[in-house]
C-alpha cells in the first residue's frame, strides 16, 4: 500500500473511531432521518479493556512518539460545547489530526534543544501538576451536594441575622441641651435638605460621637440595634419616634433622652427580608465547601511544613528588584491553532 494511500486508511480510521456512528457523514445522516423511527435498545454495558484499547488506538506516529484517538478526543472534550460540535465535520477532526502532529513534533524537538528546562516551562509543568492534585485530591472526591442537610441547617441557624432581618431605618441626629432650642431649631430641619441638615449638626450638635459625620447614626432596627454592630445600640425613644416617620427625609423632634433633646431626620430605609433555607441552601453549600476545601489545603500545607521543614528569610525580600516591562504570555509566539494547554481531562 503507498504512503498516500495508508494516511488515507488512517484518517478514515480516526473518523471512525471518533465517530462512532453518531459522526456520520451529512448525507448518510439525511437518509437516516428519512426512516421510521425504531425502538433502539439500551446501551450495553461499556467494557473498560476495549475502551482502554479503543482509546489507545495510533492514529498518528513518529520517531518518538504517537497520537492516540483517546488524545483527541480529550483535545475535543476540553472545547465548549459549541467547539465542539464543528468536530461532527471531517475536516475539522482531519485538521485537529494535523494539528496535534506538528504540535507533537514541535515539542519534541524543542525538548531535545533544552528548552524543556526553561525556567517558565519547569514552573507553567510545577503549577499543572499542582493543580492536577488539587483537583483529585480536593475536587473530584468533595462537591457542594455532599454536605450533609444537617450541617447546612446548622450554619444557617448560626448566622441567621444574615437571611433573616428586620425592617432598618437610618437618620441623622442634631441634639440640643434645651427643649426650647430643639423648638427653636425644629422648622429649619424640617425644610433643609440634607447638606443643610448635616451642616446644622456641625454648627449646633452637642454630640460629639456622631458630630462629623453629619449626625449620621447608621441603620438600626425599631429595638435600636444597629446592624452588623452588636455593641452599638439607639435610644429606644429615638428609635421609635425615627420608626413613627413615614418617608424618607421627615423629620421629627423634639425627642427626650437621656443627654438632651433631640431632632432626628430619617435618611434611609430597608425593608424586611426573610430568606428560607431552602432559598439559602445552594449558596450556603458552595461555602461550606469552600471553607472545607481551603481547611484541608491548610492542612495539608501544614503537614508539609513538619515534614519539608521550610526556612524563610522575610528580611531579604527587600533585594527583590522589579521589572515594570509588560510579560509576554506563555503562549504568544505558538503559531496559530496549536493546543495552549492539554485539557484537565487529558491522562
Amino acid at each position: 500500500m503507498s504512503k498516500q494511500a495508508s494516511t488515507i486508511v488512517l484518517i478514515t480510521g480516526l473518523c471512525v473511531a471518533l465517530a462512532g456512528g453518531a459522526w456520520a457523514e451529512p448525507k448518510q445522516a439525511t437518509k437516516q432521518a428519512t426512516k421510521k423511527p425504531e425502538v433502539v435498545a439500551p446501551a450495553a454495558a461499556v467494557d473498560p479493556a476495549a475502551e482502554a484499547a479503543r482509546r489507545a488506538e495510533v492514529v498518528a506516529k513518529f520517531d518518538g512518539g504517537a497520537v492516540t484517538v483517546g488524545e483527541l478526543e480529550d483535545a475535543i472534550g476540553g472545547e465548549s460545547p459549541y467547539m465542539r460540535d464543528r468536530y461532527k465535520a471531517p475536516e475539522e477532526r482531519r485538521a485537529l489530526l494535523d494539528k496535534s502532529v506538528r504540535f507533537e513534533l514541535l515539542a519534541l524537538e524543542a525538548e531535545k534543544r533544552g528548552y524543556g528546562k526553561n525556567d517558565a516551562v519547569e514552573y507553567s509543568v510545577k503549577q499543572n501538576a499542582v493543580q492536577a492534585m488539587i483537583q483529585k485530591e480536593f475536587d473530584a472526591t468533595n462537591s457542594a451536594e455532599s454536605i450533609p442537610a444537617a450541617d447546612v441547617k446548622a450554619y444557617y441557624d448560626a448566622h441567621i441575622d444574615e437571611f433573616v432581618r428586620p425592617e432598618l431605618r437610618r437618620a441623622s441626629l442634631l441634639l440640643v441641651a434645651t427643649e426650647a432650642e430643639a423648638k427653636a431649631l425644629l422648622e429649619e430641619t424640617k425644610s433643609a435638605d440634607m447638606r443643610a441638615f448635616r451642616e446644622l449638626v456641625r454648627n449646633k450638635s452637642l454630640d460629639e460621637d456622631n458630630k462629623l459625620r453629619g449626625g449620621d447614626l447608621r441603620y438600626f432596627d425599631s429595638k435600636g440595634k444597629v446592624a452588623d454592630e452588636a455593641a452599638a445600640v439607639i435610644d429606644p425613644a429615638l428609635a421609635k419616634a425615627v420608626f413613627a416617620l413615614k418617608n424618607v427625609g421627615d423629620t421629627t423632634g423634639p425627642v427626650k433622652i437621656e443627654r438632651g433633646f433631640a431632632i432626628v431626620k430619617l435618611t434611609g430605609s430597608r425593608p424586611a427580608h426573610e430568606e428560607k433555607l431552602a432559598e439559602a441552601d445552594a449558596r450556603i453549600r458552595m461555602r461550606l465547601w469552600r471553607e472545607r476545601r481551603e481547611a484541608g489545603i491548610e492542612g495539608l500545607l501544614t503537614d508539609l511544613r513538619k515534614q519539608y521543614k521550610p526556612e524563610v528569610h522575610p528580611e531579604l525580600i527587600d533585594a527583590i528588584k522589579f521589572d515594570t516591562t509588560a510579560p509576554v504570555p506563555p503562549a504568544a509566539n505558538l503559531p496559530p491553532g496549536f493546543p495552549r494547554q492539554k485539557p484537565e481531562n487529558a491522562q
